[in-house]
C-alpha cells in the first residue's frame, strides 16, 4: 500500500467519524484562532533530490492565525534530516573499499553520511468545515512560498583527517539552496479545549535550487545548473490555540 493510499484512508476515516458522530451540544459559528504548532513530516524524494537522498524527515514549528471566515495564514520553519545517502563513491579517492579513511596518525576513521537541511515557508489556506457542530474543523488546503536548503553532512568523530578539513568538505557536501513552493491538503481539528487540536495530511514541496559550491571534487566537474527538488509525503502536527478564555456559548437541541 503506497503512502498516498494510506493518507487517503486516514482522511476518509476522519471525515466519516465526524459525519456520523452525535453530540448534544454544538457551536454554530467559527472562531478567530491564533495558534502555535509543532509538526513532523516524512517525505519521499523525486527529481534531482532523488539522485542524492532516499528520503527525508522534518521537524518544525509554526505560528498561525485562522480567521472567523476560515482563512488561515502561517509562518513555519523546519529542520530536515535523514540517513539514507545514494552516493557511496563520494569519497572514493580518499577512502578505502569499506568507506573508511586513515587519519594523521594512521588509524582508520569511520565516516558517517547524513542529510541535513532546513526550510522556511509562509503559507495561506482555507478551511472547509465538515459539519455544523464544529465549524473550526474540516478539510484544510494550503499553498506556500519559501526557502529550501540541504546538503550531505559528512561526519567523523575521532582523529584528524587533513583531506576532510572544513574547506575540503565543501567540495563534497553538495550544498544546495533556493526558492521553494509547498502545498498541503488534509484534515485539521480545533476542539473546545486547547489540548485536543491536531492536523494531518499530504504535503508536497518543490525546490528550485542551485549548488552553492559550484565545483564537486568527487566528479571533478563544475555543477552550475538549476535543480528541481521534489518532495512528497505525510505531515502531522499538534496545535496549541491561544485563546483568552474557552467559549461558553453552546446551544442545546
Amino acid at each position: 500500500m503506497n503512502i498516498s493510499r494510506i493518507i487517503f484512508l486516514f482522511i476518509l476515516n476522519t471525515v466519516l467519524l465526524q459525519g456520523f458522530s452525535q453530540s448534544k451540544t454544538y457551536r454554530d459559528s467559527s472562531e478567530s484562532i491564533p495558534f502555535i504548532r509543532f509538526q513532523y513530516s516524512h517525505l519521499l524524494p523525486s527529481g534531482d533530490f532523488e539522485e542524492t537522498f532516499q528520503k527525508a524527515n522534518t521537524i518544525g514549528a509554526a505560528i498561525g492565525f485562522k480567521t472567523a471566515s476560515n482563512f488561515q495564514f502561517e509562518v513555519e520553519g523546519n529542520f530536515m534530516f535523514g540517513s539514507k545517502i545514494k552516493r557511496p563513491g563520494l569519497l572514493l579517492g580518499i577512502a578505502n573499499e569499506r568507506g573508511d579513511i586513515t587519519d594523521s596518525e594512521g588509524e582508520l576513521i569511520k565516516i558517517i553520511y547524513d542529510l541535513r537541511g532546513f526550510s522556511f515557508f509562509a503559507t495561506a489556506g482555507k478551511l472547509f468545515p465538515l459539519k455544523i457542530a464544529n465549524r473550526n474543523s474540516g478539510i484544510l488546503t494550503q499553498v506556500g512560498v519559501g526557502y529550501l536548503q540541504h546538503k550531505i553532512f559528512i561526519d567523523y568523530r575521532d582523529g584528524d583527517v587533513f583531506q576532510l578539513n572544513e574547506e575540503m568538505l565543501k567540495g563534497y557536501d553538495r550544498l544546495h539552496s533556493g526558492f521553494a513552493l509547498k502545498q498541503f491538503i488534509g484534515y485539521q481539528h480545533f476542539g473546545r479545549k486547547n489540548f485536543y487540536n491536531f492536523y494531518f495530511g499530504l504535503e508536497l514541496q518543490q525546490g528550485f535550487t542551485i549548488n552553492r559550491r559550484k565545483y564537486n571534487y568527487d566528479t571533478q566537474s563544475f555543477d552550475l545548473g538549476r535543480k528541481f527538488d521534489f518532495l512528497y509525503g505525510f505531515r502531522v502536527g499538534w496545535s496549541i490555540p491561544i485563546r483568552k478564555r474557552a467559549s461558553e456559548d453552546f446551544y442545546y437541541r
